[in-house]
C-alpha cells in the first residue's frame, strides 16, 4: 500500500497544506488507512479513498497544531519527473503558481490538488473530499477562473517592471 501510493500521498498532503509535516501526516494517513481496511468497500476504488484521509489527517494536523502554513516550495520537488535544475524562469512561473494556488478557498484549493496537481478525474475528485460530483466541477471551474485572474495580473505587473 504505502509503496504503490506513497508519493501520490505525499504530494497530496504537501498541496493540501501539510507543508514541512507533509511525512507525519501520511505516515498517520496509512496507519488510519490501515486500521479502516474492514471499512473499505471493495467495488470502490482505493487511490480516492486515501486521498480522502490524507486530506482528513492534514487538516486536522494543521488544526490540532494551530498553523496554518503555507505550501511548502519543496512540495514542488515532489512532483514526477521534476527536473532539479530548473531554469529561473520556470521556478518563478512555479513559485506564482503555488502563490495562486495558496490564495485560492481551502475548498477551491482542494480540488485543484485532486484534479490536476494529483491527476484524480471529477469523479474521484468528488468522492476524496466527499462532495457531490457538480459541486467539485463548479468549484473546479470558480478556482481556474481565479487562477487565471491572478496569474494574467502577475503577467501584466511582470511586463510593467
Amino acid at each position: 500500500m504505502v509503496t504503490r501510493h506513497g508519493a501520490a500521498a505525499t504530494r497530496a498532503a504537501a498541496w493540501f497544506g501539510a507543508g514541512p509535516d507533509a511525512d507525519d501526516v501520511v505516515q498517520e494517513a496509512f496507519v488510519k488507512a490501515w486500521q479502516a481496511l474492514d471499512r473499505f468497500r471493495p467495488e470502490a476504488p482505493f487511490r480516492p479513498w486515501l486521498i480522502r484521509i490524507v486530506a482528513n489527517q492534514t487538516r486536522n494536523t494543521v488544526r490540532s497544531r494551530r498553523r496554518r502554513d503555507a505550501l511548502a516550495v519543496r512540495a514542488l520537488d515532489l512532483r514526477d519527473g521534476t527536473d532539479p535544475a530548473l531554469d529561473a524562469l520556470a521556478a518563478e512561473r512555479q513559485r506564482a503558481l503555488l502563490t495562486a494556488v495558496r490564495s485560492l478557498r481551502a475548498a477551491e484549493r482542494d480540488v485543484v490538488v485532486c484534479r490536476w496537481l494529483l491527476g484524480l478525474d471529477e469523479a474521484e475528485t468528488a468522492a476524496a473530499l466527499e462532495i457531490p460530483r457538480g459541486t467539485a466541477k463548479s468549484r473546479a471551474s470558480r478556482a481556474l477562473a481565479r487562477l487565471r485572474t491572478q496569474l494574467a495580473d502577475l503577467e501584466v505587473s511582470h511586463d510593467r517592471a
